[in-house]
């Protein structure tokens, strides 16, 4: 038998539930921590909109009606998409060690942490499976949402968003989702199509002290852990804190991946990787910049190299070609790791720019290396 450090708390704010999060892996980095693995069950206060780590911000989260409405927003440290969380849903980190759970394959950690997750399910009689990397299906319907992130020292924090119950409504008023052309029923409707809840599922209300207890409980079974109840410190409440004002409610945070304001080209792409949205900013027939966001997970740094190696590149369809495919020659663990192909990338990056000289119309004022050229080309818009 082994022992989890188990922390359980309520209506959280968002700055704090994540900070605290982060706190427990920095608490798991050296491996000599008195508990090799610690399980915090938590759900946050009505309501906490959280974007994840790669995301553009702005374009996935209505930020100005979450301030109308007096919601949090904040920024995961793990990748995937945007979401709404509150009292109806669990959330769930487990922060561990490499040197714990060794692992070769990130796919290995989902597989093993969100197994206890599918085994409290069960007990509810809800029969619940994987689908695609990182969510959680019932029937089609996405239940849990599942996140996975290691540091450089091997510290590990695994994440989920259990959807105990949910409204639809107030989600659809902060969320940035692309079925605002249908009515009020209708987004709902659609919405219900692709999600359920805990409680949808069993047809009656059940509390979330019972399924936090179902849960732990199964996490308990799976690793043949005990649990030491154990909540934060005064001391480390105090360094929870200071990771809340040095990072999680700093703009910095917040907004990264936040395309700059000449950037006035965008595409949005789904990808085996996730939604992939990509900006590019133009000067006259050069790429000044290129941005790539999305909901992906830990492919960061295979964009960045991209990113970097088009930066004040000609623009050209091979020179983007040969830019891409030369990072993905140089990376191919990560690019293997995600499923994507050069091409599907490369395309992305082509139509943005198309996007972008659509916009500006080859216009340069004031610029003695760009003489004033205007087209008209019909091709450059998307069918």
């Amino acid at each position: 038998m082994t022992t989890f450090r188990y922390i359980n708390e309520h209506n959280t704010t968002a700055s704090y539930g994540l900070a605290a999060d982060e706190y427990l892996m920095q608490y798991h980095q050296s491996g000599k921590a008195p508990y090799a693995t610690t399980l915090r069950l938590y759900n946050y206060k009505d309501y906490a909109v959280l974007a994840g780590r790669f995301q553009d911000l702005a374009a996935e989260i209505d930020v100005e009606a979450c301030n109308r409405k007096g919601f949090e927003v904040g920024r995961r440290l793990t990748g995937g998409g945007a979401i709404l969380m509150g009292s109806g849903q669990l959330g769930i980190c487990l922060a561990t060690s490499a040197q714990t759970y060794p692992w070769e394959h990130i796919s290995e950690l989902y597989l093993l942490f969100a197994q206890p997750v599918i085994d409290a399910l069960l007990k509810l009689g809800i029969n619940a499976s994987f689908r695609g990397k990182n969510d959680l299906e019932v029937n089609g319907k996405k239940i849990a949402g599942l996140g996975v992130h290691v540091d450089a020292s091997g510290a590990i924090q695994f994440h989920t968003s259990l959807l105990v119950e949910l409204d639809t409504s107030q989600m659809l008023e902060v969320l940035k989702i692309p079925i605002q052309k249908y009515a009020d029923k209708k987004k709902i409707a659609s919405i219900e199509q692709r999600i359920t809840t805990i409680n949808r599922e069993i047809g009656h209300p059940v509390s979330m002290q019972e399924v936090t207890q179902l849960v732990k409980e199964s996490f308990a079974e799976a690793f043949e852990a005990t649990f030491h109840h154990r909540p934060f410190q005064a001391a480390e409440k105090h360094a929870i804190q200071k990771l809340e004002q040095s990072r999680y409610l700093t703009e910095a945070w917040l907004f990264q991946n936040s395309p700059q304001k000449d950037m006035t080209g965008m595409s949005l792409k789904k990808t085996p990787a996730g939604l992939m949205r990509t900006y590019i900013g133009l000067k006259g027939e050069v790429i000044k910049s290129v941005l790539i966001t999305g909901d992906f997970f830990e492919q960061a740094e295979l964009f960045t190299q991209i990113e970097t190696e088009l930066k004040w590149a000609p623009l050209d369809k091979k020179v983007i070609d040969r830019a891409v495919e030369k990072v993905f020659a140089a990376s191919p663990s990560l690019a293997s790791a995600i499923g994507l192909v050069p091409v599907v990338v490369s395309e992305a990056i082509w139509l943005a720019a198309q996007r972008a000289m659509a916009a500006e119309r080859y216009t340069y004022k004031g610029s003695c290396y760009y003489p004033k050229i205007e087209h008209n080309n019909p091709q450059l818009v998307e069918n």
